[in-house]
């Protein structure tokens, strides 16, 4: 796929002030389009241009021939066009529009442009080139993330093999799945992988967010233990909004299709005054529902539909070239109705077979039409659909979204100092049906108010050949509000509902450094080196009498406190040989997830399991990655790779059980927890990861990716007090929400119509996913997701009538493919087995207007 306009985020455009060598030298660039013509000096000047100016990429450069050094000779280039031209790192400039000066509207519809000489990334916290960075790193631009539709990190997923992101029981509670770990459901504080905006992290109730106004998003993978804010043991995903001044244009946008799709979406960037830049971006979304309810409390509703509205502003404040300071404000509102689980199974040996549940829940369907009997609702649920849900609850789903933001920059790119403030709320309140039927079996409502507070210092720069990083991080998450969820489990006379109040204050605290050094000609070294110390405590409550609101309250009400301190020194190695427009890498890092306590206070047979270990990862990575650029009978051919081979070992295995009430023996219902986070296994996940792309001339461009991973437990370290909680064999249980393969592969074939008509891309994309698993257990055939192809499509006229316009038509799941996206309840104490289905086919209409 083409790469033709590389969004610098804020960080890159403050990078200048380190000179080149910059020899005059013999250069010959004739006029034609500027992307060809930045192409050709850049091969004849051996330095690196980035074209950052939207818009600008037909517009036809100057001809420039004599003795120049190349800041000169690109100065010359693009004299007249309103654009600045920066050096942000030795042998690398980046032209971009000039702040005071609107860019020209596009002159004609030209030839597409050549791939850019480069794809800067921030992997390791400072702009560079894909191929010098260590890792597995998968970059996505705006023009990609339009021509394949992706409005969330589900989109994104679907076109980034390796990378799950899906619901696990609802959409309120994003399940995101890299390299065989995933994401706690229900706990905020210990995230193997965590999603940063702006390089703040996102509280985890705010990772499906919807993407808009967004310059990139880069997926790194593997275990990030040294420079994110936030450690983590499979990866991180970097979402980069458009930022005021780095030559986005305004835009406005809309969108209608199939399921009553409506969406409207712009960013206006105002005119610079003086030091000050500002951009405002919003979007409001309506989409009615894929999965229909039937029960009588909600006829003719469907679920998974989406209604939300949110806003960003950005201020950017830019006195001169060595002070820059962004502030940010981000907000979404949202009132939807969540997934709904479908009831897919019964196990004959659950709970709801138990004497004292088979008179409400296995009456048999004779008594009262089947209406106590919840293997009558199986039977019924087969001739209603696959998208058809018996749910007993209304799956509502509110959000709210708060978020401040500051990043402040100090110098160049000798000695950079960096401060970033981020400031998030979230506020969300669900209710969910877990069993998929009118029965009260697994009923909830839940109700979560958090902040989040995160600080992060840096000193960067460079001395000599020597680049180095460093700096503190401090992240403090506490409860803001009401953080209760009442549970209807088996609900009958002798066992009402039930709250469970959870008040967690969360502390991270860590110090960090990494030095990049040449050691011999071509080979150069990364180490890297942290320290986190981690700090959990709070209160917690389990009564069917009283629902704290408050911390406060729940310490009154008699509720159990607990704390947990964990600290980890994690580390990285790398080894990086450069040859020419490829490199060859070898990375060793170790990482971890941090350890915590259960709730409410254990007793009688569990006691012993109050707390849990940080689980740690030690992974070895080879990779190449390069570029290449040939000459054929038939045109030029041209293209990138990447690939990377891992192992990774885990050790003491963080593991979910869940136990029947009472498990511990001590008759006490307050002391039973409703998830029992134990320490269970050591593991060794090992796979490949690649990326293939090819440029066909100018005009036909294609992806290639796939993913490919093999999990196995390798030692089981649980006592055998929970032997029954694990599973008839648990050596051999299965990681759960990972394909063994994935892959995708995208088409655009661009073409040229007339001067007035403009430009025609013809876009196609293929992702396949092989079977996996929803739950470890093997011999659960509800958990299992056979393999399965998803189809997509886009059609996209550009500039018609030599105007500012994009007009697309798209689809997705055009073959209408039916697929299980995550499992709802899975366990046979529920006694019903539940999944969520994926999204069905969907198409729709885009028309967006730029104001150049």
């Amino acid at each position: 796929m083409r790469r033709r306009v590389v969004r610098i985020i804020a960080a890159t455009a403050v990078l200048a002030g380190s000179a080149v060598d910059a020899r005059a030298q013999g250069v010959d660039v004739a006029a034609q389009p500027l992307s060809r013509a930045i192409a050709d000096l850049g091969r004849q000047s051996g330095v690196e241009i980035l074209l950052n100016a939207p818009g600008s990429e037909s517009r036809k450069a100057r001809h420039v021939q004599g003795d120049f050094p190349p800041r000169e000779a690109l100065r010359r280039l693009v004299r007249g066009m309103g654009l600045t031209v920066r050096q942000v790192a030795p042998h690398v400039f980046v032209i971009a529009a000039a702040p005071r000066q609107p860019v020209k509207p596009l002159e004609k519809a030209a030839p597409p442009p050549a791939p850019a000489p480069d794809i800067l990334v921030s992997a390791r916290r400072r702009p560079e080139r894909e191929e010098d960075v260590p890792l597995s790193v998968t970059r996505r631009d705006a023009e990609m993330l339009e021509i394949a539709a992706v409005r969330t990190l589900a989109d994104l997923a679907r076109v980034t093999p390796g990378f799950v992101a899906t619901g696990q029981t609802t959409n309120a509670t994003p399940l995101l799945v890299m390299r065989g770990q995933r994401r706690s459901i229900s706990d905020e504080n210990r995230l193997p992988l965590v999603v940063y905006q702006d390089e703040v992290p996102l509280p985890n109730q705010a990772g499906l967010a919807p993407l808009y106004d967004i310059a990139s998003v880069e997926v790194l993978r593997g275990p990030q233990g040294t420079l994110s804010g936030r450690n983590t043991t499979s990866g991180a995903v970097l979402i980069r909004t458009a930022q005021p001044a780095s030559g986005v244009p305004s835009y406005l946008e809309s969108e209608v299709g199939n399921y009553g799709l409506l969406r409207l979406e712009g960013a206006l960037e105002l005119p610079r005054q003086g030091p000050f830049s500002l951009r405002i971006a919003g979007q409001r979304l309506r989409r009615d529902g894929y999965t229909r309810i039937v029960t009588r409390i909600a006829s003719g509703e469907r679920a998974e539909n989406a209604h939300s509205d949110a806003l960003r502003a950005a201020l950017r404040l830019e006195p001169d070239d060595m002070l820059r300071s962004t502030f940010s404000f981000d907000m979404l509102d949202a009132d939807e109705m969540g997934a709904v689980s479908i009831l897919s199974g019964v196990y004959p040996d659950g709970s709801a077979h138990s004497p004292e549940n088979a008179p409400y829940y296995d009456c048999g369907a004779a008594e009262n039409g089947g209406a106590c009997d919840i293997d009558s609702y199986y039977e019924l649920q087969q001739s209603l659909g696959r998208r058809t849900s018996q749910s007993g609850v209304l799956p509502r789903f509110q959000r709210r979204f708060r978020a401040f933001g500051n990043l402040t920059e100090y110098g160049g790119d000798d000695l950079l100092f960096r401060n970033i403030l981020g400031w998030r709320s979230t506020e969300i309140s669900y209710a969910l049906d877990g069993d998929g039927t009118p029965l009260a079996i697994n009923d909830s409502e839940t109700r979560s108010h958090l902040r989040q507070w995160s600080e992060e210092f840096q000193v960067q720069g460079r001395s000599g050949d020597l680049r180095y990083i460093g700096g503190l991080f401090y992240l403090d998450s506490a409860p803001a509000g009401p953080v209760t969820q009442t549970v209807s489990r088996y609900v009958r006379p002798d066992n009402p509902p039930y709250h469970i109040a959870m008040y967690q204050n969360f502390r991270s605290t860590a110090i960090f450094g990494q030095v990049t050094a040449p050691l011999a000609e071509s080979l150069v070294a990364d180490v890297g080196l942290r320290y986190t110390a981690e700090w959990i405590g709070g209160c917690s409550l389990r009564s069917a009498l009283v629902e704290p609101l408050s911390r406060q309250q729940c310490e009154t009400e008699g509720g159990s406190s607990a704390k947990a301190r964990s600290g980890r020194l994690t580390w990285t190695l790398a080894l990086t040989r450069k040859l020419g427009a490829h490199s060859l890498y070898l990375t060793s890092r170790r990482a971890f997830r941090s350890g915590g306590y259960n709730t409410p206070t254990l007793s009688g047979t569990l006691k012993a399991y109050q707390t849990f270990q940080p689980e740690t990862l030690t992974d070895l990575e080879i990779g190449a990655k390069g570029r290449w650029d040939l000459s054929t009978g038939v045109g030029p051919l041209t293209g990138s790779y990447s690939a990377a081979a891992y192992v990774g070992i885990y050790d003491k295995v963080q593991r979910a059980l869940f136990p029947d009430d009472d498990f511990d023996g001590d008759g006490d219902r307050t002391t039973d927890p409703i998830t029992l986070y134990v320490n269970s296994a050591r593991a060794r996940v090992a796979g490949f990861d690649g990326e293939f792309s090819l440029d066909f001339g100018r005009r036909t461009h294609v992806t290639a990716s796939a993913s490919w991973i093999d999990a196995r437990y390798t030692r089981v370290i649980a006592p055998a007090a929970l032997s029954s909680l694990l599973g008839a064999d648990p050596l051999n249980n299965r990681f759960t929400y990972m394909p063994g393969f994935s892959g995708s592969l995208s088409l655009l074939h661009e073409i040229d119509l007339s001067e007035s008509l403009g430009r025609l891309d013809l876009a196609a994309d293929y992702s396949h996913v092989s079977s996996m698993r929803f739950t470890e257990r093997t011999a659960e055939a509800f958990a299992r997701q056979a393999g399965y192809g998803l189809l997509g499509a886009a059609v996209t006229w550009h500039g018609p009538g030599a105007l500012p316009i994009d007009i697309a038509l798209w689809g997705r799941n055009l073959t209408d493919r039916y697929y299980v996206s995550g499992g709802g309840t899975l366990n046979p104490a529920y006694g019903a087995a539940t999944v969520i289905a994926g999204p069905p086919r969907t198409f729709g209409l885009r028309l967006r207007y730029s104001f150049e």
